[in-house]
C-alpha cells in the first residue's frame, strides 16, 4: 500500500504530495491540498502584533491551543471565548478600534451561538467597518460534507480542521500541533482561499 498521512481536513489517512514554496517543502493532501507537514523552514517567523481569537466551549481545548500558540513565541495577543456571542462581541470591539486580528479559531458546536453563526456575524461586522476579512479556522469534530464546504466558501477566507473524536490527549495534542503550524505560517495566502 502507498504511504499515507492523516489529513485533518479530510479526517482520514490520505495520499500526499510534496510542494515547494519559497523557503520550505510542504507535504499536502492529494485530495484537498491541505498542508499536512512542513519539512523545512529556513527562518523563524516574526512576532506578530495582531490578535488570535480562540473560541471553543471546552476550557481544556482552549487551554491546549493557547499553550501551544504561546510556546511558539510568535503571538503576543491571544483571547479566548466560550461561545460565539462572546467572540462576536469582542471582535466588534477590536475592529471598531482598528485592532489587527490575524486569525479566528472557532469550534462549530457551542452553546448560545454556534460557530457558523458567529463566523457570519464576523463577516457582517467586517463589511460594516469596511475591513479585510479575517482568516477563520473552524476547528471542530464535525465531519466536513458538501453542504459544510459550501457554507465555508461563503465565509472565505476559511478552512476546516478536524479536531477528531478521539478523547486521548495525545490525539488532540497532535491535531493542535497541526493547527498551530497552520496559524504560524508567515504567508497563509495559499492556505486560505
Amino acid at each position: 500500500m502507498a504511504n499515507t498521512k492523516y489529513c485533518l481536513c479530510c479526517g482520514v489517512d490520505v495520499l500526499y504530495n510534496y510542494v515547494e514554496r519559497e523557503d520550505r517543502t510542504e507535504i499536502t493532501c492529494a485530495f484537498c491540498g491541505f498542508t499536512l507537514d512542513i519539512e523545512k523552514l529556513t527562518k523563524t517567523p516574526d512576532v506578530r502584533e495582531g490578535y488570535v481569537l480562540v473560541t471553543d466551549d471546552s476550557k481544556n481545548v482552549r487551554d491546549i491551543i493557547v499553550n501551544a500558540l504561546k510556546s511558539t513565541n510568535i503571538y503576543k495577543n491571544i483571547m479566548t471565548f466560550e461561545n460565539g456571542l462572546e467572540l462576536t462581541t469582542s471582535f466588534s470591539y477590536l475592529v471598531s478600534r482598528s485592532t489587527p486580528i490575524d486569525v479566528a479559531i472557532i469550534d462549530l458546536i457551542m452553546p448560545i451561538m454556534d460557530g457558523f453563526t458567529a463566523a457570519k456575524t464576523l463577516r457582517t461586522i467586517e463589511f460594516q467597518y469596511k475591513v479585510s476579512a479575517t482568516p477563520i479556522i473552524f476547528f471542530s469534530a464535525v465531519q466536513a460534507d458538501d453542504s459544510f464546504r459550501e457554507k465555508m466558501e461563503l465565509l472565505s477566507p476559511a478552512i476546516y480542521l478536524n479536531k477528531g473524536a478521539d478523547p486521548e490527549p495525545e490525539s488532540l495534542a497532535r491535531r493542535v500541533e497541526q493547527l498551530v503550524g497552520l496559524v504560524t505560517q508567515k504567508d497563509r495566502s495559499d492556505t486560505f482561499h
